[in-house]
């Protein structure tokens, strides 16, 4: 139930700390029994320990309490999934789901095939033959219905397990979203210079999707922080018309057209 720590590492780092970071929302202060920086549990493997580390070293903003309270508050629908499903049960293997969807085929064509015999077949007692008929199709129906629902079950429970897959991938998404813009926030404050309100409003709009092209013209800037050199999809930056004097380092080694007082820069 839990998410795969290759497939969904940040997802599957802040949902094994969900408790902690519930305690920790409730009394603002973190405790030696509740701190949601405390190290992992000792039952978790030597894999999964270093699969962590491996993550922090990566992503150090991960120790944030107020980041990790907030992506927790983001991820709620997979948890309360999560919930769920451990109640119904595990993923049934494919052969199952396959011999399951086969056995229900099987069972709707017997059912045609019953219903077409009753249809040809003229009524053995003396009586309304319609009537006959319909209580006969029904009998068939009902029984044709038992025999689906163990079938069904099988089935779609698959089906919710696929869902939770899906929804394990958007959550993963949005916490890379949700990072990437605390990201650029600590980038912007560590360098310790005024920022261009547009040009905070272009670093978290880029943190949450891939802008293209961007144009900061005739905004008068004298600094662009190096958080713009992490925007994921930018290939056209307009800084004509500003007062800066040098931001090459801050795109290098990424290509990208730069244009400067109406020059372009390769």
């Amino acid at each position: 139930m839990d998410p795969n720590p290759k497939s969904f590492p940040i997802l599957s780092y802040v949902m094994s700390r969900l408790p902690k970071v519930a305690s920790f929302k409730a009394a603002q202060i973190p405790h030696d029994h509740d701190d949601i920086e405390q190290p992992t549990p000792p039952d978790h493997s030597r894999s999964q320990r270093d699969d962590e580390v491996e993550l922090m070293d990566r992503l150090p903003l991960l120790h944030r309490p107020a980041l990790l309270s907030s992506m927790a508050a983001s991820i709620a629908d997979v948890a309360q999934t999560r919930s769920v499903l451990r109640t119904i049960g595990d993923r049934p293997d494919h052969e199952s789901v396959d011999t399951a969807r086969v056995r229900v085929a099987e069972i709707d064509e017997d059912l045609a095939r019953q219903i077409e015999e009753i249809e040809a077949a003229p009524s053995s007692e003396e009586g309304d033959l319609l009537l006959w008929r319909a209580e006969q199709e029904e009998e068939c129906r009902a029984r044709a219905e038992r025999e689906k629902v163990a079938l069904r079950a099988v089935i779609q429970l698959d089906e919710m397990h696929e869902s939770y897959e899906r929804l394990l991938r958007e959550a993963e998404e949005r916490l890379v979203k949700i990072y990437d813009a605390e990201d650029v926030s600590a980038m912007v404050q560590e360098e310790g210079k005024e920022v261009n309100d547009k040009v905070i409003a272009v670093l978290r709009q880029g943190s949450e999707k891939d802008l293209g092209s961007v144009d900061l013209s005739g905004q008068q800037l004298k600094y662009l922080p190096e958080a713009f050199g992490k925007l994921r999809g930018l290939i056209s930056l307009n800084l004509s018309d500003n007062l800066l004097e040098v931001c090459f380092r801050v795109f290098s080694p990424v290509s990208i057209i730069l244009k400067f007082c109406g020059i372009y820069a390769f």
